[in-house]
């Protein structure tokens, strides 16, 4: 029941979202897009606070009046400056992306180990599984929010500011400062998604900078759906409406992660829901026009048990599911074969890797998926939110163990599971998520793999191929998407060892999406960098063509981590073998199904690097790679375009 309770849990964690976006779009007819950057601004604030050791209430209270700032610069712009509403809140969006890595100061801000609202919920529970004791904490807290915001429109100023969004001329003349309520309701709406925010935080045990994406949605579908099925204008009725409206677009969520569905196809599904919620409702309320001006017809009936049609078929959808978690049930309890839930973040050519050597790694120890064990792979296709309802749906079918690659799957893992074992791969640094403070000691449940690029050896590679003299002034470029962990991890460590060089200069450019590739890469190339080096990012190396077509037109070579990338049009790659990652992983897991307890097996690092040259790039940049280097290579692309590198595979 972990999926469906855990559904429920976010579902009232979101309704304060929902709160906001009902602020917004109801009463101001306009859609709030500040709501993306003031919901990671909630969480930023709150994690921050907390890590400083201040009380996670206070923290929460903080974040409430940033968001707030948040919306009030919003409205300033939109009502001071004449600037549409829409376009006014992307502006400030846009701006609280930056504010938000500055307040962070990283990408990830974890909260495992902390002072959270969920520590002290955990000290109170009185024996009951986590995610229910959760919920009967959560459930009176966001009641006592929906009341509190419901009896406030009740009064003299909530009415105000109701006729304000109702009939702007008509609140103008009865004397009331418009602009003033706008600016006022806007605040106040941010300021609840913030507070959505700092607690979604604590609840997944992070803040992470991109966390926020998508919310918008995420609220006005919660509302629409709410409103589809509790038409009123009831205060009472319209916020308790979007309340289980946010409910039940997170048991969608939940039900379609149940039976299979592809988490990329989960914001298609959002859309294509929320389209159809509104059609319905346009048609319902068109037959209630005609049916006023009728007086006949079958709708009064429909309208008067719209609730209990409502209830059945929330019955119906439930009933459906019963028989599939059954017969999830049966298969626990009559087949003794292990089960291996798989997580992967994104679809990333260092991921993919690891994903299929480790497959390939335990079929060759035994394992084949669907004859004697069950391995689930599962991908979050980059949505963060996802990640929790995929290990909530593989507690729910009892798997024995979590297995993840990446760091965002690995600490949402490390946060939520506690009663099976976690075997990460692909992870730059395990530590700075808190899943352990060294090698051996680490959390009870967790093992893994790791290793970050040894930015020494990089560099020393790099001085070989392009002989570069010590005295030489050298200018090194980096591009890298400050939202991943990994990458922040991987580009510090650059910058530390290039201190120890004064002739050696970086220049960096941060890029927020792979559109933003191209254009960093040419403003790199213009301030006359002597190389490009890119460390291991999901979305600098998702445009690598945009780099190699803006650098190696101007001559300056690209030297990468991945070593998949080799053969894409860079001269040198030195990183990690990531099939060892992989085969590392597989084995860990052997050893556990074997009875080993993950608390006794270290963290292990990968034990393969490999050096590979590009001579075909080497030659279009006239540079003659000495034998030194070539024989030391474990992987050559020839000059001759002719010529396959099937022979040079790994």
């Amino acid at each position: 029941m972990e999926l469906w309770i855990g559904a429920l849990n976010l579902g009232l964690l979101y309704a304060l979202l929902a709160y906001g976006s009902l602020l917004t779009f109801r009463i101001f007819q306009a859609a709030d897009i500040t709501v993306d950057g003031s919901f990671t601004t909630g969480a930023a604030v709150t994690a921050v606070l907390i890590t400083f050791g201040m009380n996670p209430l206070l923290a929460l209270t903080i974040a409430f009046f940033c968001g707030a700032l948040a919306g009030a610069i919003t409205g300033i712009i939109h009502t001071r400056l004449k600037i549409d509403a829409l376009l006014a809140g992307f502006i400030v969006m846009v701006g609280l992306y930056s504010i938000n890595l500055h307040i962070m100061g990283k990408s990830n801000v974890p909260l495992l180990g902390e002072n959270t609202i969920i520590n002290f919920f955990d000290s109170l529970n009185v024996g009951l599984p986590s995610e229910l004791w959760y919920l009967l904490c959560f459930f009176p807290m966001i009641m006592a929010f929906w009341l509190l915001i419901s009896l406030f429109f009740k009064t003299d100023t909530g009415i105000a500011i109701r006729s304000a969004g109702a009939n702007p001329d008509m609140a103008k003349a009865s004397g009331i400062n418009v602009n003033l309520v706008k600016v006022a309701s806007i605040a106040a709406a941010n300021g609840f998604v913030g507070l959505s925010g700092g607690l979604v935080a604590q609840y997944q045990g992070f803040a992470d900078i991109g966390m926020g994406i998508g919310t918008l949605i995420i609220g006005l579908a919660s509302v629409i759906i709410g409103e589809s099925i509790f038409p009123s204008k009831n205060v009472f009725v319209i916020f308790l409406a979007a309340t289980i409206g946010s409910i039940i677009y997170r048991l969608i969520i939940a039900l379609a992660l149940f039976f299979g569905m592809n988490p990329i196809d989960l914001k298609l599904l959002t859309a294509l829901f929320v389209l159809i919620t509104l059609i319905f409702t346009k048609i319902s309320n068109d037959r209630r026009a005609n049916i006023t001006k009728q007086g006949l017809g079958f709708f009064p009936f429909l309208k008067k048990y719209r609730i209990y049609f409502s209830i059945a078929a929330a019955v119906i959808i439930f009933a459906i599911a019963i028989p599939f978690i059954f017969k999830t049930s049966k298969i626990a309890s009559d087949e003794k074969r292990c089960k291996i839930g798989v997580l992967q973040l994104v679809e990333n050519g260092l991921l993919n890797v690891t994903r299929d050597s480790f497959d390939e790694e335990m079929k060759n120890l035994g394992y084949k998926s669907g004859e004697n064990c069950t391995i689930d792979f599962r991908n979050a296709n980059g949505d963060i939110s996802a990640l929790n309802s995929i290990l909530d749906n593989f507690v729910m079918q009892d798997y024995d163990i979590i297995v993840t690659f990446s760091t965002q799957a690995t600490q949402s893992a490390i946060n939520k599971i506690k009663d099976r074992p976690v075997v990460f791969s692909t992870v730059a640094n395990p530590f700075i998520i808190n899943a352990g403070t060294t090698d051996s000691n680490h959390l009870p449940n967790v093992t893994g793999v790791y290793g970050a690029v040894n930015m020494d050896s990089t560099l020393y590679w790099a001085n070989q191929v392009l002989q570069i003299e010590s005295s030489s002034k050298f200018k090194i470029g980096a591009i890298w998407d400050p939202s991943q962990s990994n990458s922040e991890f991987n580009i510090n460590n650059l910058k530390k060892v290039l201190l120890k060089n004064k002739n050696i200069e970086f220049e960096g450019a941060h890029i927020t999406n792979s559109s933003e590739v191209h254009q960093a890469a040419l403003s790199l190339v213009a301030k006359k960098v002597d190389l490009l080096f890119l460390v291991p990012d999901n979305t600098v190396y998702s445009a690598f063509d945009a780099v190699v077509s803006a650098s190696l037109s101007k001559k300056v070579p690209i030297f990468v981590s991945d070593l998949e990338r080799i053969a894409d049009g860079a001269l040198m790659a030195y990183g990690y073998d990531y099939t060892s990652s992989g085969i590392q992983a597989a084995h860990l897991v052997h050893r556990i199904l074997n009875g080993e307890n993950p608390k006794d097996l270290p963290f292990e690092i990968y034990n393969r690097t490999l050096l590979a040259i590009n001579q075909k790039v080497a030659k279009e940049l006239n540079v003659k790679v000495p034998n030194t280097v070539l024989s030391q290579a474990g992987k050559i692309i020839p000059a001759e375009a002719e010529k396959s590198d099937k022979k040079n595979g790994f």
